[in-house]
């Protein structure tokens, strides 16, 4: 063998090897998404917890482009957690590789919420995969309005002392009631929360200027312009507001004083269940809430709202959480909490819509 022909052979297991590797990108058209993303050349922008996206391929390697420095995300494969993605600054691509070969399933899941800060999903790539189609997404549909319960916030935590970071790190929607909730219905869902606002006043008076109901309507809270076309319609809403309102006592100097604030509060409240019946026909609507020390303030309102909305033939009921541990960070629901809190609501949702039996 001449001099020549053995360079030759040397490289040759390199050439082999990189013919190999065969990166694409996925289409974006063939990805499923949930929650509320602004898309735009093929990539998505979103601030709201639990925003999925799912996808379907063969092959036993899929690449996930981010550019997101404050999220956690869950990846899901063949329905289950195969990784979870940390916050990290600037466009990154993560791989899944050594999947096995044939068809698989994949879920993006964004667990954490970011109302200050917009990250972007850039895409999904695969290495010597094939696109197969996308999966269908429920016909059964829930939305879940609310604040830093329904966001899960610190639930993976087993103490109440936090910082920011471990606040963050202890952050799993999909192991709050909502996602778990609407998986064991077999239902898309939207959660729609922020954590520290309220329907009239927010955590300690903070923000005065602006509530829940100003960031509601928004695909992105971060940019007032970016307003939601509502097209996606749930046939149920589960609304978990008010503990901001009334957790902290009024302070000198805020607009209201507690009784013009629990008058005033009634009627936004009332406004905001208008909005939703407005904006989706007329889904089964339940209200929570929970005990609040030390005046219990909450409870008793919410029992008026749903009275008053009863007599008026409205379909609305109140769910009383109950006795909650709340060890999860700055005295949060913890995971045995979100469990109870999981079979209360299930239980109430198909007392109250019977199209829905067991799945």
């Amino acid at each position: 063998m001449s001099k020549s022909t053995l360079l030759l052979c040397s490289f040759l297991p390199l050439i082999s090897t990189a013919a190999l590797a065969v990166v694409t990108d996925f289409p974006a058209n063939q990805i499923s998404v949930s929650g509320r993303t602004r898309f735009a050349e093929g990539q998505w922008q979103a601030t709201w917890p639990g925003v999925n996206w799912s996808l379907r391929f063969s092959g036993s390697a899929l690449g996930i482009r981010l550019n997101d420095a404050k999220n956690y995300f869950n990846v899901e494969i063949d329905g289950k957690v195969a990784r979870q993605i940390s916050p990290e600054a600037g466009e990154r691509s993560i791989w899944l590789r050594n999947l096995g070969d044939g068809e698989h399933q994949v879920r993006l899941i964004k667990r954490t919420e970011s109302p200050k800060d917009t990250g972007t999903v850039l895409g999904f790539q695969l290495d010597n995969g094939k696109v197969l189609p996308p999966p269908e997404l429920p016909t059964r549909r829930i939305e879940f309005i609310g604040d830093s319960y329904t966001a899960a916030l610190g639930n993976l935590s087993g103490k109440r002392e936090c910082t920011e970071e471990q606040v963050w790190l202890n952050t799993d929607i999909t192991q709050g009631f909502a996602a778990q909730t609407a998986r064991a219905l077999q239902a898309d869902w939207q959660t729609n929360a922020m954590s520290g606002m309220g329907v009239l006043r927010n955590w300690n008076g903070n923000n005065p200027e602006h509530d829940f109901r100003t960031f509601y309507p928004l695909t992105l809270q971060t940019e007032p312009s970016s307003r939601y076309d509502f097209a996606w319609k749930p046939q149920v809403v589960v609304i978990g507001l008010g503990t901001n309102d009334f957790s902290t006592p009024v302070r000198a100097g805020e607009a209201r004083n507690q009784e013009q604030l629990a008058r005033d509060w009634l009627a936004a409240y009332k406004g905001l269940l208008g909005e939703v019946r407005t904006r989706y026909g007329k889904p089964v609507i339940i209200v929570t809430g929970a005990y609040l020390w030390p005046d219990d303030r909450l409870r008793p309102l919410l029992q008026k709202l749903v009275a008053d909305e009863q007599q008026s033939g409205q379909r609305i009921s109140f769910l009383d959480w109950g006795k909650l541990e709340l060890t999860g960070c700055s005295w949060h629901p913890s995971l045995a909490d979100h469990r109870r809190m999981t079979e209360l609501l299930i239980s109430r949702i198909r007392e109250q819509n019977p199209a829905w039996p067991n799945p």
